[in-house]
């Protein structure tokens, strides 16, 4: 598992997922476009496909879900399917803002809490500031919570890529 920060908002929980098929690049296209159903949704263009499961059976709902965004490559013997799981870019573009304003504000109740500190201070003086730099914390503990909400939509939409098109690599 990720442990940095820019690893964690910016890299999916599986770096990286390869189906192999026996079908041509544009075959397997059209079976995963003609697979698209109840469960799963997703989009096709051009040797691109983008893939999620559906409100009605995903496990982590709403922009947080995981979504497949693949690429198709023509190989010798049928295609090849390389692809990555992530959120939505607007919701990592939002938990991205979120930890990087809350560190920010964090750092100023710091730097105005010193500023004000006298000798007679105590312990509960600096709870205010507990709280404020408890907030990037809290972003980034609901981005790790939706990630592992989010594990068993990811195999399901790799199940179903496979049994569409191939084999997983």
């Amino acid at each position: 598992m990720e442990s940095s920060l820019p690893a964690l908002l910016w890299r999916p929980s599986r770096n990286q997922v390869t189906f192999e098929s026996g079908l041509a690049a544009d075959h397997a296209l059209a079976r995963l476009q003609a697979a698209f159903g109840d469960e799963f949704r997703g989009r096709v263009e051009n040797d691109g496909v983008k893939v999620w499961r559906t409100r009605d059976f995903s496990s982590s709902q709403g922009t947080f879900a995981p979504i497949f965004y693949g690429v198709f490559m023509s190989t010798g013997t049928g295609s090849r399917l390389e692809g990555h799981f992530q959120m939505h870019p607007m919701t990592r573009l939002y938990t991205a803002a979120w930890i990087g304003l809350s560190s920010l504000l964090a750092l100023v109740f710091l730097v105005a809490a010193a500023q004000r500190a006298t000798p007679n201070a105590t312990a509960a003086d600096g709870l205010p500031i507990l709280f404020v730099a408890l907030l990037p914390l809290a972003g980034l503990l609901l981005v790790r919570f939706q990630q592992a909400k989010g594990r068993g939509d990811e195999e399901a939409v790799q199940r179903w890529i496979e049994e569409s098109i191939g084999e997983v690599g």
